[in-house]
Order: structure tokens, then C-alpha cells, then sequence
């Protein structure tokens, strides 16, 4: 609470009566002595209340006061330049002195006041009907004081009451002595008017206040420096405003081109921003013929002598724009600025989440926009928070505090990222009372996305899995819940379906009804919903109200990771240990991902109190499973690719933990890595110390950023598409339920010979369903092996493995049993040939992990792995290992069918079984 410590005594001391008797027999010359003191002590105290007055007048006279005796002062000349406040105690006690003696004076109680203001000591709150009362009778500098005191208290504790001046009350006195042509209050309105957070930005306010400036009255007696000068830059003001932003007419800003390029030139003090404005109308075109690559040129001449340049020209440098795209340079542009130039912050943030000339950087990203005071920033940051609950940053009430201020401004987006933000689980803002509070006149205006998120929020724990939802006594009924979603649904809004949802998951407004809840998530994932997405994941994954389908919660899991979901890339990358058996997933979602992950810090545990030894919990068992099959040099490569997607990991602290967690083996591999492409010098031993870990380093920067996975990756349970020229599905269906029937009606042998041939054709251009029923019998139908050649089978069966279809039961030991069957024939060489003609020709094969998951069954099979190392070595292929099926000869099989591309054999047998299938379909129409 405030405590009063001032208080103004308006009336005059009174004067205490003489109580005692005259003494009659005094002297006549003591008389004499006490009138000469007592006139003494009189001129003394005109002196010093004289002195008082004038010292108060000449340190705070106010503006636009008409009985002002001095020149004016204005409100921030009243601090000292050293900042000694207490010259400004010293002026505060005169004017006290000076106020009490000579009340008559009304100025001096005001010029008291905006000292007492300024000062800013307990007991001010006491001062405010006082200044409320001369506001009222039309002071501008009152009007102003009351403003002042509500800027430097609004963000108070709740302890501290009831707001003695609220903000509207705050904003209107700002207005009023404003529109009294009060200098400072100009000034502030033009900073709100360019940065807010109180008052909504708008360039068109800028420049009519920067008018007002212009015109504004005389601010007393013999105007200062300051106030000569703070006019004097309003004219570049308003021409910088109109060429910098859009909504102005081409006249306008031609006009203010022309006054920006004759102060550029002029070299005035000022000229530099005139400089860049110009500069900057010429690259967007604004009052001028547009020349990006002139504005560039200028910029570069420039950006040695103005660091104020250096924002414009990284953006430039980033886009492209007016030359050569150079986003490194632009970054470590950006990075030698941040801490002299506001816009380089946010800027810089904005490249390191892009992710687009270095891997994203989401951390440090996130501490730039906090450093920042822009409001676009801190809009920014508080949508990308939610994502990094576990991230602290530092003052998170400031950033309350400046988008409050903004959402109730009106600035868009304010509001709305401050609400989400207080719904998320990030403890530090997690409010969802207040967040309500602020939805709910967005929602009324008619704002969907507030209205949805308020509707959302009508239950507590509503997403819970520990807590039962219980319903808040505010807002929406359960018949207008039911109403919003019968209408949202009707318009396709994806919140309508997650919502109806989530209500049907738990039993609330709707029975519970799981089927028909995961129902609603796949019509939400369908119309975009990211979460809808990680929703109907997980139910695929849990058999919730749907059967369990691991392929299904890996398609849905990858399109919200795909838009961007960590949450759901979370899930991909914890879901890989455990695809030991279907095979399902890639060694960039599963150890790439994982560790990227980790790097960024998203939902690392202990917090950092586990130190190096954290890395070595989080990632055990990662390396055991199933990435044990595509060989170390594939897994260090998918290591290594994980710092290209989050270079934070690269910081010796983390680097170092991560490096203990790493098998002795990937060690190796990723030092033997760096060692054959020249970054290091040592010995590949695996110790991975100082030398290994600068180096890669190094070899991340040179490598740039990890793009998008391949299609091939990230569909690898995808058939491969047929050759074009291909048949219309419908074609296709009709000729295989044909085919299919007669195989299933054939008895004699000829007719069985004729199925199976028709069978073989579908099988070349690449249908699943036939390739399936005769690799699964040709083992045991030596009618089979009279028609399917064994190369053609070895085909088919390597597209059932790295296609894994829907219905295909244990196609592992189908293959190793056709194997088996080839090798009794005599038949192996076949196997092996076929094989590095398939790798050549199905780019998912080049995957290590798919393909060491695969040929990890030849060598269940006789003669299988022998077949492939000699095909190899036929072909001539170098790096090959002792063994057809070990790391060496896989990864060595994997480069040369990348360097010798396809080999067109598929393509060729699909093309003319397509003709084939044309043909009998053609027959049977007859």
C-alpha cells in the first residue's frame, strides 16, 4: 500500500495569541531592539520565500500555464542529467516553500505537483484530488500528471487496491492535454501511436499528431531548445511515416520521397534516417520508380558507417532482394547488432526459426524476441511459447503486462496470443480465468477463433487425463455449446468437429461415446486441425473407438509433425523404439528427430540437474532397437543430421553429454565420417573429444541445414508408383476381380496355368495383391515356378516388405521360404542379380534402415547372401564386405545404385504388362 508521507496544507499557518500579561515597566529600548529583529526575521523570510519562488519557477514551470512566470520546463527536462534525484528532492522542498508562502500564487501549487510526480515517493495517491481538481478546471499539465502517474502504476500488485486512476481515465487526460497542444503529451502520443502498447500503432495518427506538434501553441514564456527542435523533426517525421508504411496515396508519398531525399543529402543530424527512409522507399517503390538493386548498392555503402542500416540489408540479404541471396551474412549481420539496434533482435529470431541458412534455433530465438520491447515480437514470442512450455524466460510478467496493455488497445493479434498462451500448460502464464475474461468481447465482436477457444475452455480439464471436466458457472450453456457446434459443423470449421470430439471422449454435454468421438477427430484432421491430428494418432495407436492401426497413427502423426507439431514429432520419435517388428518408420524420425529434439531442449526432464548424464537416460535404448539394422555408419549419419536440424546442440555442454551417450561404435563412425570428408585430423577412436567435437561442428556449418525428408521417407510404407502410361484404377480392379475369380474356379491344371499367367502379368506392373498370392505360394506351387521366374519373385517379394500392404501376414518368412525354395532349385544366382536391379530401381530401398531391415532376412535363406555379394562383385561394385548381406556391402550397394540410377528394367516389364492388362480387359468386353 502507498504510504502518505506529503501532504498539502492549503491554508496558512495560524498564528498563536500572546497569552501572558504586557510587562508595563519594560523599557522604551527593549522596545526598540525587538521591532528591529522582528523587521529583521521579516525581510529574512521575504528573502528566502523570494528565493524559493524563483527557484521553483525557473526549475518547474509548466507549460501552457498562463500565469507562468518563467520559461517553460518541460515535463522530462525536470530530471537532473546525472540523475541525482536529489536536486530533484531540493527543487520539490523550494516549491513546498514557496506554495505555502504565498498561496495566492496558484501556479506554484501546480509546478509543486509535477515535481512531487516525478519524483514518485510513497504517499502520491494523497496528491491526485488535487490534480484531478485543476485537470478538471482545464490544466493541460494536470491532465498530463495524471497520465504520467498511471503509466508508472499501472502494472502495481493487487495488493495495492482499486487503480486510483484507471486507464481510460489515463488516456482521455493524455487526449485532452494533447489536444491542448502540450508538447510532452504530443510526444507520448506519438510514441503509442508508433510502439504502443497503449493506444492501438497507426501510421495515419502519427502523422495527424505529428501535425498537431506543428501547431501547437507557444508553451510559455521564451520556448526552449528542446521544443524548437522536437518541432523542427516533425516535417521528416511525417514523411519517414508516410513513405515507411502502407495506406497512403501515391501523392502523399511522392511528396514526402521528395523531402526525405533533399534531407538525405543536406547532411543534417537528422539526415541519416531520412537516408534510410529513402533507401527504403526506393526498394519498395514508394513515391518513386522501385530499384531493389539501387536500394541494395545504397545500403552496402552505408551499413559500415550506420549500424541502423544493418536490419534493411540482412532482410535484403535474406530474401534475395536487389542481388544475391547471402542468409549467413545477413545472420552474422544481424548477431553484431542485437544489442545496439532494436529491430536486429526480432529479425534475427525470425531467420533462426525459419530454419532456412542454419538449422533452427528456437532458444535462442525465443531469448531475442524476450529482449525485445516491440510489440510484434512479443506477440510473436507468446505464440511460439506454448510449444517450449519447459523454457523459462526471464520477466515473463512484463510480457503480460505489454500485450494486456496491447489486447486492450486493440492491436490485433495481441489478445488472442495472450489467451492461448495462458491456455497452455506453460505454468509460468497458465491462467485460464483470465484468458476467458479476455476472449470473451473478442467473441462477441464476432472473432471465431476467440469464440472457439472460449467455447473450449467451458470445462475445466477438459483435455485432462487425471482430472474429471467440470463445468465453470460463466459463459456458454451446454444448448448453446451443442448450437455453436451443430453450426460450426455445418460451416466445416475444424474447431466444431475437436470440440464435439473432445466433449463425446469425456461424457459431458454428449454420452460418451469413444467411436464416435474419433469419428469427429478424423473429419477435424481432415478439414486441417493439427491437433485433431495428434488426437486421432493416438487413438489409432490405443484402439479408441477405432481399431488399432500403427500405420494410420504414423500417417496422421507425420502430417501434424509435417505442420509443423512438436508434439506430435515427439510422439513419431518415442514411437520409434518399439517398431522393432512392423518396420514402419525412418531413421530420420526415430534417431535424427529424437536427437534434434533433445538438442532443443523439448521435453528434456530434470531440467539440466542431471548434466552430462541426462543425455545418456533420455537416449538409452535408442540405438538397440531398430536402428541396429541399417548399420553404424547409417545411424552415425542420422546422428550427425540431427545437429543440422538443431544446431543448439552443438554448445559444449550438451554437446559433451550427447557424446557419452553415443555407443562406441557410432563414435567411431561419425569421427571415420568427419576424417573422410576432411574436417578431422585424428584418429577415429571414438573418444570424441575437443578436436572431434570442433569438427563437427564445422562440418554442420558447412553442410547448412537439414532439409525436408524425402517423399520416400516419409511415405515409406507407400507402394511404388507405376510407370506413367499406367491404367485407370477402375481397369485395374475389374481385370484382378476377374483374374482373381478364376484362379479361385480352377481345376484342371490348364486352367490353373492360364490364372497364374494372367496373375504374372498383374504382378509386373507392380499390383500388390498379385504379387502377394504368388509370393506367398511359390514355395509350395511348382505351377507358380514354371510361370514366375525367380528374379521376378525376388522383385515382387522386396515390394511386399517395403510396401507392408494392409491383409500381408509374415511376408519375412514367406520370402525366406522362397529363398529356401530357390536355392534347392539351383537357382540363388538369380536372387542376387534381382536384388541389386530392385535397389537400383525402388529409390525406398536406398534407405539403410529399410534395406538392413530387409536383407536381414536373407540370411535366414541358403545361398542368399552369397548370391548378392557375388552379383556385386560381377557389377564391379567397390566397398563391398566380406559377407552379401553386412553394413559394408548394404551401404556400398546403396551408392552405386544412387550414382548408376535406375536400371529401367521395372519400368519396362510394368509398361508392357500394362498393354497386356489392356488387352484383356478389351477381350473381355467383347
Amino acid at each position: 500500500m502507498l504510504r502518505p508521507v506529503h501532504a498539502l496544507v492549503l491554508s496558512c499557518l495560524a498564528l498563536t495569541p500572546f497569552a501572558g500579561t504586557a510587562l508595563g515597566a519594560q523599557a522604551s529600548s527593549e522596545k526598540s531592539d525587538d521591532a528591529g529583529k522582528k523587521a529583521a526575521d521579516d525581510a529574512a523570510k521575504k528573502a528566502a520565500l523570494a528565493e524559493a519562488i524563483g527557484t521553483c519557477d525557473k526549475g518547474a514551470s509548466a507549460p501552457l500555464d498562463p500565469e507562468a512566470k518563467a520559461p517553460p520546463v518541460q515535463y522530462g527536462e525536470l530530471f537532473p542529467q546525472d540523475f541525482d534525484l536529489s536536486k530533484l528532492k531540493t527543487l520539490a522542498d523550494k516549491c513546498q516553500a514557496a506554495m505555502l508562502g504565498a498561496p495566492q500564487e496558484k501556479r506554484l501549487a501546480l509546478e509543486w505537483l509535477r515535481v512531487q510526480i516525478a519524483l514518485n515517493q510513497p504517499g502520491l495517491t494523497f496528491l491526485l484530488p488535487q490534480i484531478k481538481l485543476l485537470a478538471d478546471g482545464g490544466s493541460p499539465e494536470a491532465n498530463y500528471l495524471l497520465y504520467e502517474f498511471y503509466s508508472v502504476h499501472r502494472h502495481d500488485g493487487a495488493d495495492a487496491g482499486p487503480p486510483p486512476v484507471t486507464r481510460d481515465m489515463a488516456l482521455d487526460a493524455l487526449q485532452k492535454a494533447g489536444k491542448a497542444g502540450h508538447l510532452t503529451a504530443l510526444e507520448t502520443l506519438l510514441r503509442q501511436y508508433v510502439d504502443g502498447p497503449l493506444l492501438r500503432r497507426d501510421p495515419h495518427k502519427v502523422v495527424e499528431t505529428a501535425q498537431r506538434v506543428i501547431d501547437a501553441p507557444a508553451q510559455g514564456q521564451s520556448p526552449g531548445e528542446w521544443d524548437s527542435q522536437f518541432r523542427a523533426a516533425m516535417p521528416l517525421l511525417i514523411a519517414r511515416t508516410t513513405l515507411e508504411n502502407d495506406g497512403f496515396s501515391s501523392k502523399e508519398q511522392q511528396k514526402a520521397f521528395h523531402a526525405v531525399e533533399t534531407d538525405s543529402q543536406a547532411g543534417t543530424n537528422g539526415s541519416g534516417r531520412s537516408a534510410l527512409a529513402y533507401i527504403k522507399a526506393l526498394r519498395l517503390g514508394r513515391g518513386t520508380q522501385q530499384d531493389a538493386a539501387k536500394a541494395r548498392q545504397l545500403l552496402e555503402a552505408r551499413v559500415g558507417s550506420d549500424q541502423y542500416a544493418v536490419p534493411m540489408l540482412a532482410d535484403m540479404l535474406a530474401k534475395g532482394e536487389g542481388g544475391a541471396t547471402d542468409g549467413k551474412r545477413a545472420i552474422a549481420m544481424l548477431r553484431a547488432a542485437t544489442k545496439t539496434v532494436a529491430e536486429a533482435g526480432p529479425m534475427l529470431a525470425g531467420l533462426l526459426l525459419d530454419g532456412k541458412f542454419v538449422g533452427r534455433q528456437p532458444r535462442e530465438a525465443i531469448q531475442l524476441l524476450n529482449g525485445s520491447w516491440g510489440l510484434d515480437a512479443g506477440i510473436r514470442l507468446a505464440n511460439l511459447l506454448p510449444d517450449y512450455d519447459g523454457f523459462q524466460i526471464d520477466s515473463p510478467d512484463q510480457l503480460v503486462g505489454r500485450l494486456s496493455d496491447a489486447a486492450e488497445a486493440g492491436e490485433p493479434g495481441a489478445a488472442l496470443a495472450l489467451a492461448r498462451l495462458q491456455l497452455s500448460d506453460d505454468q509460468q502464464f497458465k491462467n485460464e480465468d483470465l484468458a476467458r475474461t479476455m476472449l470473451k468481447p473478442l467473441a462477441d465482436a464476432g472473432d471465431r477463433d476467440a469464440l472457439w477457444l472460449y467455447a473450449s475452455t467451458q470445462y475445466a480439464n477438459l483435455d485432462s487425463t487425471s482430472y474429471s471436466p467440470s463445468r465453470r458457472d460463466d459463459g456458454l450453456s451446454d444448448d448453446q455449446l451443442k448450437a455453436l457446434i451443430d453450426e460450426g459443423e455445418a460451416k466445416k470449421e475444424q474447431q466444431a468437429y475437436l470440440l464435439h470430439a473432445k466433449l463425446l471422449r469425456k461424457g459431458v454435454v454428449y454420452p460418451q461415446d469413444d467411436q464416435k468421438a474419433t469419428a469427429m477427430l478424423i473429419n477435424a484432421a481432415n478439414l486441417g486441425s493439427v491437433e485433431a491430428m495428434v488426437l486421432l494418432g493416438d487413438a489409432y495407436d490405443d484402439g479408441l473407438g477405432i481399431d488399432k492401426n500403427p500405420r494410420e497413427r504414423l500417417h496422421a502423426w507425420r502430417e501434424a509433425a509435417r505442420l509443423g507439431s512438436l508434439k506430435a514429432k515427439s510422439k513419431l520419435a518415442n514411437a520409434f523404439t518399439f517398431d522393432s517388428f512392423n518396420h514402419l518408420m525412418t531413421l530420420r524420425e526415430g534417431i535424427t528427430d529424437r536427437i534434434a529434439l533433445y538438442n532443443d531442449g523439448i521435453g528434456r526432464m530434470g531440467a539440466g540437474v542431471l548434466g552430462n548424464d541426462a543425455a545418456g537416460i533420455e537416449l538409452s535404448g535408442l540405438f538397440s532397437g531398430p536402428a541396429s539394422s541399417a548399420g553404424n555408419a547409417a545411424v552415425a549419419a542420422a546422428v550427425m543430421d540431427a545437429f543440422r536440424e538443431a544446431p543448439a546442440g552443438l554448445a559444449e555442454e550438451n554437446l559433451v553429454g550427447i557424446g557419452k551417450a553415443l555407443p562406441d561404435e557410432i563414435r567411431i563412425a561419425i569421427e571415420t565420417t568427419l576424417k573422410s570428408e576432411g574436417f578431422y585430423t585424428g584418429e577415429p577412436k571414438g573418444y570424441f573429444g575437443p578436436d572431434a567435437r570442433k569438427a563437427l561442428a564445422a562440418w554442420v556449418d558447412a553442410k547448412g541445414p537439414l532439409g525436408d525428408a524425402p517423399a520416400s521417407q516419409a511415405t515409406a510404407t507407400q507402394q511404388a508408383a507405376p510407370a506413367p502410361g499406367g491404367l485407370d484404377a477402375e481397369v485395374l480392379n475389374r481385370i484382378r476381380d476377374k483374374v482373381f475369380a478364376q484362379a479361385q474356379a480352377a481345376k484342371a491344371d490348364k486352367q490353373k496355368l492360364a490364372a497364374i499367367k494372367q496373375l504374372g502379368i498383374l504382378a509386373r506392373y507392380g499390383d500388390l495383391p498379385a504379387r502377394w498370392v504368388l509370393v506367398r505360394n511359390y514355395h509350395q506351387a511348382k505351377a507358380i515356378r514354371s510361370v514366375v521366374t525367380p528374379e521376378e519373385i525376388t522383385r515382387y517379394a522386396l515390394d511386399i516388405l517395403v510396401s507392408k500392404p494392409e491383409g500381408v501376414d509374415k511376408p519375412e518368412f514367406e520370402f525366406i521360404f522362397d529363398l529356401t525354395q530357390i536355392a534347392q532349385d539351383r537357382k540363388s544366382k538369380a536372387v542376387g542379380s534381382a536384388t541389386l536391379q530392385a535397389i537400383r530401381d525402388d529409390p525406398r530401398l536406398q534407405d539403410p534402415l529399410t534395406l538392413g531391415a530387409i536383407m536381414g532376412q536373407f540370411a535366414f535363406a541358403p545361398d542368399a547372401c552369397d548370391s548378392v555379394l557375388a552379383a556385386a562383385r560381377k557389377a564391379g561394385i567397390d566397398g563391398v564386405g566380406e559377407d552379401g548381406c553386412d553394413e559394408d556391402t548394404r551401404t556400398a550397394l546403396i551408392a552405386f545404385a544412387k550414382d548408376k540410377g535406375a536400371s529401367g528394367a521395372d519400368a519396362a516389364a510394368r509398361k508392357a504388362a500394362a498393354d497386356e492388362v489392356k488387352a484383356l480387359d478389351a477381350q473381355a468386353a467383347k
